[in-house]
């Protein structure tokens, strides 16, 4: 698969890290998102001593000209572009509704829904002349069900879902394949904010699924590489892996 790429958004840590790192001992060229240039660095260089070549891109996914440049620099440098995760994301801090704001609104929904609409917009073309692929997008098991003080989350990930559907189907017949991931409670950066690294909430949290505790990073990421090489037959659909969780 030497021949083939994956361009990663949120590349630089957590589930993004553990996906490149991932398709890079798959035989994979990696392009990498992020938008701290040292992390990017640094994560670039876990991933090249693989023996897999890196192109660590630094930006955010709500910036139009940059994703547009970044597809064409990853074209340039890898003759192509055959995969995406789209896995860029902020978390929403819970709290009562009447304490949210208009900036906490734009915060959320704009990376978490326009950053996986604009990447897919820009990308798609390239896909298609690279010969096809797919792209997956994260979502969430808040994608499929509420939760009480993070009606945001909740929404963009629901979003999410709807465009996957969408966009799977305008390009069924067109060699790309879309679909979403959707995990439960990840060790990850991002969980580790949502939770404060409080012990008695990350226990609660971990007690909500069956099967006892959260997942990590590399589950996640082994589920993208079955979409993206295995899954042939599969567009259009959200892949659920949370320990049991939403299965109560």
């Amino acid at each position: 698969m030497s021949n083939q790429t994956i361009l990663i958004t949120g590349g630089n840590a957590g589930i993004g890290l553990a996906t490149a790192k991932l398709f890079a001992s798959n035989g994979y060229n990696v392009a990498i998102i992020g938008r701290r240039a040292e992390q990017n660095e640094s994560a670039a260089v876990a991933i090249k001593e693989i023996g897999a070549s890196c192109l660590p891109l630094t930006g955010d996914v709500t910036d139009e000209t940059f994703i547009r440049d970044a597809v064409a620099r990853t074209k340039s440098e890898f003759g192509g572009l055959h995969h995406v995760f789209n896995n860029a994301g902020v978390e929403q801090v819970p709290s009562p509704l009447p304490d949210q704001t208009i900036d906490d609104y734009r915060k959320i929904i704009d990376v978490n829904v326009m950053g996986v609409w604009l990447v897919m917009r820009e990308t798609i073309p390239t896909i298609i002349e690279s010969g096809g692929g797919c792209v997956v997008n994260t979502s969430s098991v808040a994608g499929l069900i509420g939760m009480v003080q993070i009606p945001l989350y909740i929404a963009a990930k629901h979003a999410v879902i709807g465009l996957t559907k969408a966009v799977a189907l305008e390009y069924a017949q067109q060699g790309v394949r879309i679909n979403a991931v959707c995990p439960g409670a990840v060790q990850t950066d991002l969980y580790d904010r949502f939770t404060g690294k409080n012990a008695e909430m990350e226990q609660a949290i971990e007690a909500m699924h069956p099967m006892g505790r959260s997942g990590t990073p590399e589950e996640v990421a082994s589920a993208v590489l079955y979409l993206c090489r295995d899954a042939t037959w599969t567009t259009g659909q959200s892949i659920v892996m949370d320990g049991g969780f939403t299965a109560q």
